[in-house]
């Protein structure tokens, strides 16, 4: 294949849209296996990111010039209508000649022919407004490209008002977030050194975050020597919640990609250890990387398991503190993964919530007597978060919630932890801590 960007592209949305593959993923072996410029990857990116996250609505603005044709053909217009409506940069023209060639490349005369007639037919008329859209709920998923009933969960736990901010929030691009490691360096000395080069800023919630409009933070020198990381600043609250104190045996149930287990280990003392469970080999090199990169993997021991075997493994009474940081739909990472939400298991809740009650179930038996233990996940739906810890609560009269508090009292309700992601403009998250009475 000829690397033309918007042809490689192509196949990327292709791949996510039709195979269910993961945008991140399929973008970065992509670009790694093509012969792209450095301003040819950008566009590359800019072209998936935009049509995945804006699909559904370049999809309404085709559809009375589209009756019928094949899935890549309307991601071919979805693609090139998203370069005229929103990429200012790129001359319309051009824009359509480009998709006119890939469709000849791809299919036959007459679907160029199709796609030259519509694009043509599109651009000769005024963009139509989601106020033509009657149904609020229906424009909604139009305006913001929100699955329809992905857009009725958010109203049905936020309410129609919170919806649209949160829809808003997620529009706009992610913030870079960077995690100082505070057993090596501080985090004055790492911004003060960062600030010579970049635009950034402290974190407004997370003691040890560093945030930038952007930046290619794992190029620098100190990413690689361990003294940064990439992790989100709302990531960065569960090691801040678990107070791990420096001999602490601790269980982290779901430990990768690792971010979380190194941070927890950064306080801990040689006499301190952390068990990090993971189901799949690919992912424990992962942990290890981040542990070795930042010079934690010496009070950390990589064990494949599944979370919900735990206890069969360890036995009674084994832990002083556990982290569950649960798998979960990661409705909370929509802004920076913006094919999540056309995940049809995502919408599960039920058999998530399951999961996730399985893992505390069987973790819990593992925790020393006044153990803790800290619950999160990267999501904003209740089934996963408050109704988990209702229901382990209701089961388990051994345990008790401990209420979290924080100096941004915005972040706290009921107790525990729970940042939308139009709050500071950080990943959706949610953080719970018990303690075993």
């Amino acid at each position: 294949m000829s690397n033309n960007p918007r042809r490689v592209a192509l196949s990327i949305i292709n791949d996510v849209l039709n195979n269910n593959a993961y945008a991140n993923i399929a973008l970065n072996e992509k670009i790694k296996s093509e012969n792209l410029t450095e301003l040819d990857k950008n566009l590359v990116t800019t072209l998936v990111y935009g049509t995945i996250s804006k699909k559904l609505t370049l999809d309404w603005y085709t559809k009375p010039y589209v009756k019928k044709t094949k899935k890549w053909v309307k991601n071919l217009l979805a693609m090139t209508v998203y370069q005229i409506v929103y990429m200012d940069r790129i001359p319309t023209s051009a824009a359509v000649d480009e998709a006119v060639k890939i469709a000849k490349k791809q299919g036959d005369q007459r679907l160029s022919g199709f796609v030259n007639g519509v694009l043509r037919n599109f651009t000769r008329s005024d963009l139509p407004s989601f106020d033509e859209i009657s149904d609020s709920t229906q424009k909604l998923s139009i305006q913001y490209s929100m699955p329809i009933e992905l857009t009725k969960k958010f109203i049905q736990n936020f309410g129609f008002d919170k919806t649209v901010k949160i829809f808003k929030s997620i529009e706009e691009p992610s913030k870079a977030s960077l995690r100082v490691n505070t057993s090596l360096t501080d985090v004055t000395t790492e911004f003060n050194k960062l600030a010579k080069e970049f635009e950034v800023s402290l974190s407004e919630i997370a003691p040890t975050g560093i945030v930038a409009p952007s930046g290619h933070f794992s190029d620098l020198l100190d990413f690689n020597d361990g003294l940064i990381t990439i992790q989100d600043e709302s990531s960065q609250l569960v090691a801040t919640v678990l107070d791990a104190q420096p001999s602490d045996k601790i269980l982290d149930a779901c430990a990768a990609p690792g971010g979380k287990t190194v941070h927890i280990a950064e306080y801990l003392s040689e006499k301190g250890h952390i068990e990090a469970l993971d189901l799949y080999d690919h992912k424990l090199r992962l942990i290890q990387q981040n542990a070795e990169r930042l010079h934690q993997i010496d009070k950390i021991s990589l064990t494949k398991l599944d979370a919900r075997k735990a206890f069969e493994t360890f036995g009674p009474d084994h832990f002083d503190k556990i982290l569950v940081d649960a798998p979960c739909s990661g409705i909370g990472l929509i802004r920076r993964k913006p094919d999540i939400r056309y995940r049809k298991e995502i919408t599960d809740f039920d058999a998530l919530q399951e999961i996730q009650l399985e893992i505390l179930d069987n973790t819990c038996k593992t925790l020393l007597s006044s153990g803790i233990m800290v619950y999160s996940t990267c999501t904003i739906f209740d089934e996963e978060n408050y109704q988990v810890i209702e229901k382990f609560l209701a089961k388990h009269p051994e345990f008790e919630q401990i209420p979290l508090t924080h100096e941004r009292s915005d972040l706290v309700k009921n107790g525990c932890i729970f940042i939308t992601p139009d709050a500071y403009q950080t990943d959706g998250f949610f953080i719970a801590k018990l303690r075993k009475k």
